[in-house]
């Protein structure tokens, strides 16, 4: 497992941390304020501190440019539904892993959900998407996600979901905001990112809280392309990582 091993460590700056851009949203809900045009958004960041953006395969296939080849890409890999249906329990993965190659990914998000209708199923989709994708040498992110999206915030359900990730084979845990984060960075042996979550809460304290506590890094979206100073923001997440 040398050739995974090596690129989930290349994720990773000489700090030790991983700062993403998550930009996948409007595969949920279309058009967003901030996301109107992600290609050039993409392009004008890429001269930031950021280490990469996570994006969808269609958005991805149209960022390659000068500015972008030395980011990380990381691609979603997963659907639940959008703004016009019912959110599904249990994603489906859709991207493979020759895909994935092809388009340069660095790595792959897939969604999980815990606690609806039909865990197994869920599970199950995501371990042999995981066992997919390592039979290629690529790492895989995987974001926890509470059915009752009132839990996603509690520490229980994040500490034991990123855990349950950890089992199921994830590299990485992306995971919301919660009391006690340390419990979280002490029940995962795999590093662990944040998720940003809304914009109702000042993100600074929040980041720098968690960095202390062993968190590995960010994977922010609104609280980036929804800010008034996107690149600022993003200078001001730099200093929390020390960089």
């Amino acid at each position: 497992m040398f050739g995974l091993e090596r690129n989930i460590k290349k994720l990773f700056g000489q700090d030790g941390n991983l700062f993403l851009a998550a930009f996948d949203h409007p595969q949920i809900y279309g058009v967003m304020e901030g996301l109107e045009s992600t290609v050039e958004l993409v392009s004008t960041l890429s001269s930031s501190g950021l280490d990469g953006f996570i994006l969808n395969p269609g958005i991805m296939s149209l960022v390659a440019n000068d500015k972008t080849y030395m980011k990380k890409m990381i691609m979603r890999a997963s659907l639940g539904g959008n703004k016009f249906s019912t959110f599904s329990d249990t994603h489906a993965v859709f991207v493979s892993p020759e895909n994935a190659l092809r388009q340069g990914a660095d790595a792959i998000l897939i969604m999980m959900v815990l606690g609806g209708k039909d865990d197994v199923t869920g599970m199950t989709r995501v371990a042999k998407a995981i066992d997919a994708f390592h039979q290629y040498a690529i790492p895989v992110i995987v974001e926890v996600l509470a059915a009752d999206f009132e839990k996603n915030n509690e520490t229980e359900f994040v500490r034991d979901g990123a855990r349950i990730a950890v089992e199921l084979g994830a590299d990485i845990v992306k995971a919301f905001y919660c009391d006690n984060f340390q419990e979280v960075i002490a029940g995962s042996p795999v590093p662990v990112i944040l998720a940003g979550g809304s914009r109702d809460k000042d993100i600074i304290p929040i980041a720098d809280s968690i960095i202390k506590a062993g968190c590995r890094g960010f994977a922010f979206g609104r609280n980036i392309f929804q800010n008034s100073d996107p690149a600022l923001i993003i200078e001001k997440l730099c200093k929390v990582l020390g960089r």
